[in-house]
């Protein structure tokens, strides 16, 4: 395509870092046809110390606080380019060819989003908290191969629209979480015949110039886990499974519950297993779905059968009733079941780490922050289909 006008917007809300650094890499890039829109929350701590407006940039500040998303369309809606670039203040583009980079693949009509790739933008060794982060953005986790890649999601991180397209599908929604907002504008962008392609040039540190804190890594999954739930109720679309971890967090407590009272533990056990039936997972090598009760009989019966009856009087003590011991199995079985699911979900972590250039010794321990990773996205899901409201209602 001809040279395009080029609007890239960066938002600033309340708890972005400042964009300095993303807006001098932005500046500086070798491309005429470009202008530059901040929009800025009043919450911002950086609101005071932006740069005056020039004729290459303009700062929008907002008179109330509003949603990230909302920052995001008053600034796409007030671009002027024909190709609209989201950047998120933590990502810097690397080089002055950035843009012409992210233009490449938009000669194909049929490409509505281009996504940049990133990369870990903190200290040359990565920190455990950005080893997890980069290993459960999977849909961006950097692929191998050549050329540019098909996505199924957009990343909201560093995104390049068309504007028509933006038109076409109504810019992007302001009541999901970030996380689901971008499943469901990429459902829209899906049903309105275009494709999400990941560039093979255009790259981006992220993480502007610091590293990441495991506190803020973890708050993340808070918003996955919500954005899970709702996307579960406003568009029947099951993303992250994270209904699964939540209850993984329950089944945990099954067994300090058991000191207690074992049979009220035993009545939770069965709750989980009924539950079990409207939980689905998927076989990795066939792709069928099975309900999770499934799972739960097979590791009760397996506990079942790995128990020797040689050992059941040094495990439980001789004078302990064969109903009672049955329960014992069961409430195994239940945290057991859910305890392989999140070691299934932390191994995972530790696979894509190691793929990314993580060593054995820190791929280990990014599995096991995986595994909280993943419980904490439980937590968000319990809030999400609790408490949040279901955006349109």
């Amino acid at each position: 395509m001809d040279e395009p006008v080029v609007s890239v917007v960066i938002p600033v809300g309340a708890d972005s870092v400042p964009p300095g650094q993303c807006l001098e890499a932005v500046l500086r890039q070798d491309y005429e046809k470009k202008e530059v829109i901040v929009v800025c929350d009043p919450r911002a701590h950086a609101r005071e110390s932006l740069p005056p407006g020039t004729d290459e940039m303009r700062i929008i500040r907002e008179r109330s606080p509003v949603p990230m998303m909302r920052l995001v369309n008053d600034g796409m809606r007030a671009a002027r380019g024909h190709v609209k670039i989201l950047l998120k203040p933590r990502c810097l583009p690397v080089g002055d060819q950035w843009i012409r980079q992210m233009l490449e693949l938009f000669d194909d009509e049929t490409v509505g989003v281009v996504v940049s790739r990133t990369e870990p933008g903190g200290p040359v060794r990565p920190t455990l908290a950005e080893r997890l982060l980069e290993s459960v953005q999977d849909t961006l986790g950097g692929s191998a191969d050549d050329g540019p890649v098909a996505l199924q999601l957009v990343g909201h991180r560093c995104d390049a629209y068309r504007a028509s397209l933006l038109a076409d599908i109504g810019y992007f929604g302001e009541e999901l979480p970030e996380p689901g907002e971008a499943v469901a504008v990429s459902l829209r962008i899906d049903d309105a015949g275009y494709r999400i392609l990941l560039s093979d040039t255009a790259r981006t540190t992220w993480g502007g110039g610091r590293s990441w804190r495991l506190g803020e890594v973890f708050r993340e999954a808070l918003d996955y886990g919500r954005a899970d739930a709702l996307l579960a109720r406003s568009h029947d679309v099951r993303w992250l499974n994270s209904g699964v971890h939540s209850v993984a967090f329950f089944s945990l407590f099954l067994l300090p519950l058991a000191l207690i009272s074992l049979p009220a533990a035993v009545i939770l056990s069965a709750a989980l297993f009924v539950w079990g039936a409207f939980l689905s997972l998927r076989l990795p090598l066939i792709g069928v779905e099975y309900p999770v009760s499934v799972l739960n009989f097979a590791v009760y019966v397996g506990v079942v059968l790995a128990i020797r009856n040689g050992w059941r009087p040094g495990v439980f003590g001789r004078q302990v009733h064969p109903a009672i011991l049955r329960q014992w199995f069961w409430l195994a079985a239940m945290t057991g079941t859910y305890l392989m699911l999140l070691l299934r979900a932390g191994a995972g972590n530790a696979r894509r780490a190691l793929r990314l250039g993580a060593g054995l010794l820190r791929a280990v321990p990014v599995g096991l922050l995986g595994m909280g990773w993943w419980l904490v996205t439980g937590l968000g899901y319990l809030r999400g289909a609790l408490l949040d409201r279901v955006p349109g209602t």
